[in-house]
């Protein structure tokens, strides 16, 4: 296969679309250029406080980075925020940032680009308190590499936000939720290993679950210590607790095995009531987050802290978010995960 070839800003802004396979919103996006090739990508969302932007743009740069082939950046922004005409540029001093950051560790920042609701320009004009001339998005739909995209038969989703599976517990099994708790509260230690045990067999078994086994699963969640036991163990990585939670490991997680864990937490999210939902829908926005997908671990947060606005996991990980934190195995190409 050829390889992609940007040769206008069309392309380069289509590509981003492309390599995340989503339109991203409220983002910043930065390709790498390894020579004349194309590196990674990486998005994450527009910082929320500008007393932040130091600390923002410094980690977004450490990100780049880590990448020793990288020799250059392009940057686009993607906003709601108004750039046209009579207004002020925004993100100014993360852009001056970035480009310091980025030049202290060696990286050119070759073009940096304002992407809008209905139109793109470059990000510096003449006017250096203003952008460039608004070119519409439809430019984008005729792009010789979206054209070559589609070909190899890529497409750009809307956004990345997977729907959620709807919360369907009965009265029944709600109960035999919390009677599977206070079982686990009487005998702790036996019931724990039980669930745990469950857990794993169901998790490296491949059956279909019963609903009495997932009751217990679910039950077994809500205590803390063993919901990290089984995030921890879901990699299949001998490592530290906090370094597998935090995705910093060398050795790439088994990505196959972490995607069958997401399947059997939303076979979980369809027999849990609210009161016991916080758990599987915080578990799975943490494999969003290991796998670099921030908006869609931002969604499972934002749901986790409605029904629970006290989960400690889910608050800690809606910081890390806020803060555009990726997982040390989002910004590797060795240890990414690499089907989207």
């Amino acid at each position: 296969m050829e390889p992609i070839r940007i040769s206008s800003p069309a392309d380069a802004i289509s590509y981003m679309g492309h390599s995340l396979g989503y339109w991203p919103k409220e983002s910043l996006v930065c390709v790498a250029l390894e020579g004349k090739a194309l590196g990674p990508t990486l998005r994450v969302n527009l910082p929320a406080n500008v007393d932040y932007v130091e600390t923002y743009t410094e980690r977004v740069s450490h990100y780049f980075g880590i990448d020793h082939d990288a020799t250059a950046v392009l940057i686009a922004l993607f906003t709601h925020q108004p750039w046209g005409k009579g207004h002020q540029k925004p993100f100014a001093p993360l852009i001056q940032g970035l480009k310091r950051h980025f030049q202290t560790a060696g990286l050119h920042v070759r073009h940096v680009w304002i992407v809008g609701p209905a139109s793109f320009a470059a990000y510096d004009g003449a006017d250096p308190a203003s952008c460039g001339k608004e070119v519409p998005l439809e430019a984008l739909d005729s792009s010789v590499l979206n054209a070559e995209m589609v070909y190899r038969g890529s497409l750009i989703e809307e956004n990345d936000t997977l729907p959620i599976p709807e919360l369907a517990a009965t009265r029944a099994t709600q109960d035999a939720v919390e009677a599977a708790m206070r079982n686990m509260a009487a005998n702790p230690a036996q019931c724990l290993d039980a669930a745990y045990r469950l857990w794993m067999d169901l998790l490296d078994g491949g059956a279909e679950p019963t609903d009495n086994e997932l009751t217990e699963v679910l039950a077994g969640l809500q205590n803390v210590g063993l919901r990290d036991h089984v995030l921890a163990d879901m990699p299949g990585l001998n490592e530290p607790m906090d370094a597998t939670l935090f995705g910093a490991t060398d050795q790439a997680p088994q990505w196959g095995r972490i995607d069958s864990a997401e399947k059997l937490l939303k076979r979980l999210l369809t027999i849990a009531s609210p009161a016991h939902a916080a758990a599987p829908l915080t578990m799975l926005g943490h494999i969003c987050w290991w796998k670099g997908k921030g908006t869609t671990a931002a969604n499972y947060m934002h749901v986790a802290l409605t029904f629970d606005p006290d989960y400690h996991l889910a608050k800690l990980l809606d910081q890390l978010l806020g803060a555009g934190v990726v997982s040390g195995w989002a910004q590797r190409k060795e240890t990414c995960y690499r089907n989207r």
